[in-house]
């Protein structure tokens, strides 16, 4: 076989001793799979025989062996947590009805009652109001000379004047 120069020959050379060595590595190989293929007979070996002669023993008869021991599971996942049925969570409150966007302008005295002036910012008037007068929803529950309590559905509502110091 002719090699030329920078060509590769994947089948190395070997050395008798590699020869040797890879020889006994075979036989030994061959030896190893025969012996666990092929059974060995063993022809003087006979397994024990239960005598009658000898008294036997029952495990369960010795009082210092408890077989109730050996009784238990050995691998038992534990029980799935019991979900407790919840109730549904509390509807949310009921949003809080609309604020009240009358502003108390002037309280005018009337004779021997007091009249509130409210602008009402919905329908865009100016309304003159005294106790038990009404305007859409609202009602005029009592006029003071200093505030006015009007009645709407969220409750009762004080609108109060601004004092204002220093007037002469």
């Amino acid at each position: 076989m002719t090699s030329y120069p920078g060509s590769f020959d994947a089948t190395p050379r070997l050395t008798p001793r590699e020869k040797i060595a890879r020889g006994l590595g075979l036989v030994c190989v061959t030896a190893c799979a025969l012996w666990a293929i092929l059974p060995l007979d063993a022809p003087g070996v006979t397994p024990p025989r239960a005598d009658a002669s000898q008294p036997e023993v029952a495990i369960a008869t010795r009082p210092d062996f408890d077989i109730a021991a050996f009784n238990a599971p050995l691998w038992v996942a534990p029980p799935p947590p019991v979900k407790v049925a919840q109730a549904s969570p509390p509807a949310p409150p009921p949003p809080p009805p609309p604020p009240l966007k009358w502003q108390l302008l002037a309280i005018v005295k009337e004779e021997s009652s007091y009249k509130a002036v409210v602008y009402d910012p919905d329908t865009d008037k100016v309304l003159v109001l005294g106790e038990g007068d009404e305007s859409g929803t609202c009602r005029i529950a009592k006029v003071t000379p200093t505030s006015v309590d009007v009645r709407y559905a969220a409750g009762v509502r004080t609108l109060a004047l601004h004092e204002t110091g220093g007037r002469p």
